[in-house]
């Protein structure tokens, strides 16, 4: 998170559970970054990211896993958006991303 912060970025996640899970989660994590929780999906579904039937406990939808970048005005400079859910972003190719946007 220290190279990220160093580079002027910050990182958000967002999540379609509960606000509550999210602050469970970030709290037992210890995260140190924020949790925007989208219970409603708008947001995930914004971003095009809502995964019908995807979730293995058959409730409601799920998010796919992606990473977008922002730039200070919120347009998308970059993105990737696996198409498996398992695999996702490792931290270094967001920061050679990051080192890349003037």
């Amino acid at each position: 998170m220290d190279e990220i912060r160093a580079l002027d970025s910050e990182v958000l996640a967002i999540s379609i559970d509960a606000p509550e899970q999210s602050r469970k989660l970030a709290a037992k994590k210890r995260l140190s970054f924020s949790l925007l929780s989208d219970p409603e999906a708008q947001v995930i579904e914004l971003f095009g990211l809502r995964h019908p039937g995807a979730n293995p406990m058959g409730e409601a939808d799920i998010a796919r896993p992606a990473t977008f970048i922002l730039d200070r005005e919120g347009h998308i400079v970059w993105k990737i958006i696996p198409d498996n859910w398992r695999i996702r972003i490792r931290p270094q190719t967001l920061i050679d991303q990051l080192g890349l946007i003037e």
